[in-house]
């Protein structure tokens, strides 16, 4: 496979920006169930597809770009607002951190271990906030929705049951993107893994906290509803990026995640060294 030229790398940051623009403001439910702060875009899958690709540094220069480029071209609801665009660089940035460090510990080589603590984590939280609260207030404490039983019960029902089915259909992707090229260049279960570090800790935490502040809604209000939403955007968006993985390859690029890591150069510039001074003993 060739190696990314800077200019590759720079058209196709281009193309991802504009595709994520399109995505972000002409094809996405904006204003979901009529509260300002839930939008639902296929947006995500092209930055963080970006990040897999090219590299974590250009991934957050796309997931900024179109945030920011799209705000101004296309303005939704009020006046641009930097804080906003937080959330979204980070949704370029750590897609990449995230699959190296899990690839490093070996973690989902077989199973998607991480991702199962993790919607266990967040299963549990869920259910410790059911029980806790009885109600949830909306903007400047104006409004407050009742939780009642059945509300508590559907949420966590609901909730546990796309855990168990989003756990499943991972071996059914991971089945789907059985082929030897594939699989002898990337990892489903880690991609996913990824993916989902990347929206349940970093994108939708510090987008509830700038939206809470920003719109003055209860940041417990944004996070819930978000998170129940994320459920179903992230799966969404973990077979999106599979697809754009593998159709990649068709490419012949070596993509950021094929690149040998840091160490790996350090190791391979060591075992050249010393095989030069052997030769040079001879």
């Amino acid at each position: 496979m060739k190696k990314m030229s800077i200019i590759y790398k720079m058209s196709y940051s281009a193309l991802f920006i504009a595709l994520g623009i399109i995505l972000s403001r002409f094809i996405s439910l904006p204003f979901l169930f009529g509260l300002p702060f839930l939008k639902v875009s296929f947006s995500p899958s092209i930055v963080m597809f970006s990040s897999f690709y090219l590299g974590p540094l250009w991934g957050f220069l796309v997931g900024t770009a179109v945030d920011v480029f799209g705000a101004l071209i296309y303005p939704t609801g009020g006046a641009f607002n930097p804080l906003y665009t937080i959330a979204a660089s980070l949704t370029g940035l750590i897609p990449f951190l995230a699959y190296r460090a899990i690839s490093y510990s070996k973690l989902d080589n077989k199973y998607p271990i991480l991702l199962g603590i993790l919607m266990g984590a967040l299963n549990i939280f869920t259910i410790v906030f059911m029980i806790l609260n009885d109600s949830i207030k909306s903007e400047s404490g104006k409004t407050t929705y009742t939780l009642y039983p059945w509300i508590k019960w559907s949420v966590c029902s609901v909730l546990l049951v796309l855990s168990v089915v989003f756990v499943v259909a991972m071996f059914f992707i991971k089945k789907k993107f059985a082929n030897k090229k594939f699989n002898s260049n990337y990892n489903a279960f880690v991609v996913a893994s990824s993916v989902y570090v990347t929206y349940f800790l970093f994108k939708i935490p510090v987008g509830s906290l700038v939206q809470a502040l920003l719109l003055n809604w209860n940041f417990w209000m944004i996070f819930i509803v978000r998170t129940l939403t994320g459920f179903l955007t992230t799966f969404v968006h973990i077979i999106i990026i599979c697809l754009a993985l593998d159709l990649s390859l068709r490419f012949n690029m070596k993509g950021a995640l094929l690149e040998p890591t840091l160490i790996e150069r350090i190791k391979e510039k060591k075992n050249q060294n010393l095989n030069t001074s052997q030769k040079e003993n001879i």
